[in-house]
Order: C-alpha cells, then structure tokens, then sequence
C-alpha cells in the first residue's frame, strides 16, 4: 500500500440509461445487478488495497452524499466530497484534487468511475499499480487502455504510440466513439484500446494541467482553496465552472500522456444490453433475473425487481424488458442505450415520481 495513494471515486451519475431500476435517489452505482454488492461496493472493494480506506475518496452530487455514506459505511465520513451542483467529471476531479493536495502534497490519484466491472481483480490491481509508481516516479498523466476485443461502438478509444518502456506506451490521441466500419477497421490494426475512463497523476500536476487547459475552471479551484471558507466559496463558485469531461477538458489536450494497456476483462457496464456480456446467461443466452418465465425466447435480458410484478416472455428474441413496482420498460437490446429517450420524455412532462 502506497502512502501517497488517493483513490478517487467518480460516483455523481444518475445511470439514465438503467431507467426504471435506476432513479434519482437510487442511481446506477447502488445497483446490485452484477452480484449481492453494488455496483460502488465493488468498485471500492476493489482499489483498498491501493490506497486504503483512509485515502479512498467518493466525488458526488450533495443530494447523493447520504446513499453513498450508508452504502459504503466502512469509509471515514469527511471522505465523501459534495459537489453543490453536478459539473461531469473535470470539475469534480479538480475538486477532489483539491482535498488529496490538502491532505499531502505529493498525493497521486487513481480515479476511477464507480459503475465498472472487472472479472480479475488481482490482474486489475496490478495494473493499477503499474500506473501508480509511473505517475508517481514521472509526474505525467497516466490512463488505462483496455485491449479490445470486439468492434464496439459504444466505448471511446484511444491510439497507442510508441513504446517507451516495457508495457508503457505513448498516447497518439482519444478517439471519439466510431462507426461499425471503424470500430472493425480499429480492431484490426491492433493499436486501438477502449478508453476505460481510469486516470492517474499527482494532484499537483492535474491542477497544473487545469490552468494550461481551463484557466476558468483553474481560477475557481484556486479560489476555493485559499478561501478561509472553502464550502461557502465552492457554493457559491462552482455552479459557474464549465460542465465537460476532463478527458474533452484536459486529456484529449494535454502532452506526454502515456497509457498502461490492460486485460483483466472489463465493462463499463454501460446499459441493459451489458448484462448479457457479463452475467452468465442461459442455454438461449438470455439473462433472467427475479420472478421471470421465458420461453421460445433468446439473447435477451429480462429483470423484475422484488415486489415488481412477475414477467413472462414468449417467443420474442433480443429484447430487454425491466420491471420495478411502478414503471415497465421494453427495448431492443440493440437500442438499450436509448432509454435515456423515455427519462426525457418524462422529465418534459414533470413525473417527478418517476425520476
């Protein structure tokens, strides 16, 4: 375990795109889909041996603070960082950089979103690892590319350079999510990676990168930290930072990135399609889940919710279909990640109840 260790969780989401079992008061990251542990259970789980309890760090939204305590009650509770306003992940790792920086000037952070799978544990630790001591020894930014291997389109990638020392490569540039063609043509050239959303760097640098990329958002960081008040300050300051990820703010900007391939089998666990890719599925492979009858059904993902209402399927393929106490959700498996289409429709017409 690394003293100079922070893991930084990324946990502000809302998990549309797992609509209706996903809510506002109970989003994406405290799904217990995958196993008997939540989605953030998991990921914490995983990453203590890194830096600890102490130094784990959760970043969300102030309305998420008290799920996320109860959730993960193992950690100190002045380690759960309150965004006054959701900002997408620059902001929010710059405000956590701010607290690793306070807590030790030469902390390293692994952040990490908090909705992932893994399926080898032990192989992802010691990449993580791996990408720990270069952002340490070196003082650069360091990202984790999945070695691919299917063309998905859903993931974002990135291009691998040169090698610079054994298992550590350039990064040539990210890569926005491509095409069926592309996605087959990134797959055969061999040097693609999926773009996992794992960074590494000593807070100090990724402040530092902060005011060379996004002088506003490094202006309102600098405020907060020499306020004599910093929550007050953060209140009132932060709603104006710019809403953008920092891999649009400051990776896709920065120079002398470098990237640690990895293949521990991985998910971003992105919609309801995901399911099948990870949890073992039946003889027709579908993937059936509470109090489901299936039959002359394949490749789909079924789920009623305990107390939902029971949910039988025939003669149907390739279909999702949720149910909680008071919402049904049917889509194509193909089109899982449009589901965010009925959040916004309901949002337009304020069933608040159902959000």
């Amino acid at each position: 375990m690394d003293k100079h260790c922070f893991n930084v969780i990324i946990a502000g989401g809302k998990g549309t795109r797992f609509w209706p079992l996903s809510r506002a008061q109970r989003p994406k990251q405290l799904l217990k889909i995958l196993s008997r542990k939540s989605l953030i259970d998991e990921t914490a789980e995983r990453v203590y041996s890194l830096g600890g309890r102490e130094r784990t760090l959760v970043v969300t939204v102030a309305e998420q603070v008290g799920a996320l305590r109860k959730e993960l009650s193992a950690l100190p509770k002045n380690n759960f960082i309150a965004e006054p306003l959701g900002k997408n992940t620059a902001p929010c790792i710059g405000l956590a950089a701010l607290e690793v920086l306070r807590r030790d000037p030469k902390g390293v952070m692994v952040v990490l979103p908090a909705d992932h799978w893994v399926a080898d544990v032990k192989g992802f630790q010691r990449t993580l690892k791996s990408a720990v001591a270069l952002a340490k020894k070196h003082d650069r930014l360091i990202t984790i590319g999945i070695r691919p291997d299917y063309p998905e389109t859903g993931y974002g990638y990135l291009q691998r350079g040169e090698l610079v020392r054994d298992g550590v490569y350039r990064v040539a540039r990210f890569v926005e999510k491509p095409d069926g063609p592309t996605a087959h043509r990134y797959l055969a050239g061999g040097d693609y990676l999926w773009n996992s959303g794992m960074f590494f760097f000593t807070a100090r640098r990724l402040l530092d990168e902060a005011r060379t990329h996004m002088p506003e958002l490094a202006t309102i960081l600098a405020e907060i930290r020499a306020s004599a008040d910093p929550a007050s300050t953060a209140n009132a300051r932060y709603p104006g930072a710019p809403k953008i990820s920092i891999d649009y703010g400051i990776m896709e900007k920065a120079t002398g990135i470098r990237v640690v391939p990895g293949d521990f089998g991985w998910n971003d666990v992105g919609s309801w399609s995901a399911l099948a890719d990870i949890r073992e599925p039946d003889g027709a492979g579908n993937v059936a889940l509470g109090d489901v009858v299936l039959r002359q059904v394949s490749g789909s993902v079924v789920v009623s919710e305990p107390g939902a209402p029971f949910i039988g399927v025939v003669g149907v393929d390739d279909v999702v279909v949720v149910a909680t106490r008071d919402a049904v959700l049917v889509v194509r498996k193909d089109r899982a990640q449009e589901v965010r289409a009925v959040v916004d429709a309901l949002g337009a017409a304020k069933r608040n109840e159902l959000l």
